[in-house]
């Protein structure tokens, strides 16, 4: 017999033995790791970025999760293990939905504000002082505010036009991006160096994602193009752009370590579109900014449900060489946390509408 097809013979005699001789618990959980990284690396739009850049680290972490789970390692433990690394050094829109990876993994590496305050920010508008405007809104999601309420804020900032503007978006991960339109042409003053470019991973399972959504019209274009990415931008989505003329001198943008998303997207846009803008807080935001349109997949023997992007911005590249997940503050506030963020005016935005002024 060759001696190379007698390695091969070799290899498979002991793969079928060693998982017959196996109990049935540790096979199942070798089978969904086994669906959870052919999944990942055939559809999380990130991981060809990822891979071209990190593969022999990523190589060396899957086989270390393997060893864990012939050892007798839970399958929670090792998709939470598997997917932390990810999520910990370059998107946090790649997740395990399970009370485990929130308390035990996304805390490694994120503020636990509960902790250290009584944090619960709720949706609020009012002035802070003679000229500055305070915005909260803590969530994207359509329901906490509703986006009908934060247009209604919009066009009374509008006719309020005082100079200084505070949008203070602590504590919201996310939802829907069209909820900032509204703001959108009161912040615009300029039209970035660098449009957005945000890419679709063309492929079977993403694509059946797009049918189901209803997106036809991106599916079908998915379906004919060869290559493994898709572009969701047209070139001309800034050429109707219009600037707003208002008295609007300064914004402040407020975030913490929670702010993810789409609450991240009015954080860049903020800083790609808007001079008159400034970041403000003491953490970077989560890292969820250049990714997005996530969808969730099931371990076919566990259950397990893991949330991943299907589209990812061509930044990203840029992004994933330092490791540094997020958004950093263009000015770090120097004074504690709160005691309570509600719907209160806490001593952070306090500070914050004070350095507007003086800066």
């Amino acid at each position: 017999m060759n001696l190379k097809l007698f390695f091969v013979f070799l290899s498979l005699s002991w793969t079928l033995t060693s998982s017959a001789t196996r109990p049935d618990s540790i096979n199942n959980n070798l089978q969904d790791y086994q669906y959870l990284t052919q999944f990942t690396e055939t559809n999380l739009a990130t991981f060809p970025y990822i891979y071209k850049m990190y593969g022999k680290e990523y190589r060396k972490h899957k086989k270390t999760v393997i060893k864990n789970l012939l050892k007798g390692q839970d399958i929670e433990t090792a998709t939470c293990d598997y997917v932390f690394w990810f999520f910990s050094q370059f998107d946090t829109h790649f997740i395990v939905d399970r009370h485990k990876f929130w308390q035990e993994y996304d805390r490694k590496i994120h503020t636990n504000y509960k902790e250290k305050m009584e944090y619960n920010p709720q949706p609020l508008a009012c002035m802070v002082d003679s000229d500055t405007y305070l915005v909260r809104v803590p969530s994207c999601g359509g329901q906490n505010p509703t986006f009908a309420w934060v247009d209604s804020i919009a066009q009374a900032y509008k006719r309020i036009n005082c100079p200084y503007l505070i949008l203070d978006i602590r504590g919201n991960t996310g939802g829907n991006d069209a909820i900032w339109e509204p703001f959108f042409e009161i912040l615009a003053d300029h039209k970035p160096n660098k449009t957005w470019k945000v890419l679709f991973r063309s492929s079977p399972a993403n694509i059946d994602v797009l049918m189901k959504q209803g997106n036809i019209n991106l599916a079908e274009k998915a379906k004919k193009s060869m290559s493994q990415f898709v572009s969701l931008t047209e070139e001309d989505d800034d050429e109707e752009m219009t600037f707003l003329s208002s008295n609007l001198t300064k914004v402040a943008i407020l975030v913490d370590s929670k702010t993810a998303s789409s609450g991240e997207t009015l954080v860049r846009f903020t800083k790609d579109y808007c001079n008159r803008g400034k970041i403000y807080g003491q953490d970077n935001t989560s890292g969820a900014n250049l990714s997005g349109n996530v969808t969730p997949f099931k371990l076919p023997h566990s259950g397990i449900t893991c949330y991943y992007p299907l589209c990812v911005d061509e930044d990203f590249a840029l992004q994933i060489k330092t490791k540094e997940l997020g958004i950093k503050p263009d000015i770090k506030i120097p004074i504690p946390l709160p005691t309570a963020l509600k719907n209160n005016v806490d001593t952070w935005v306090i500070w914050v509408s004070q350095h507007i002024k003086t800066n």
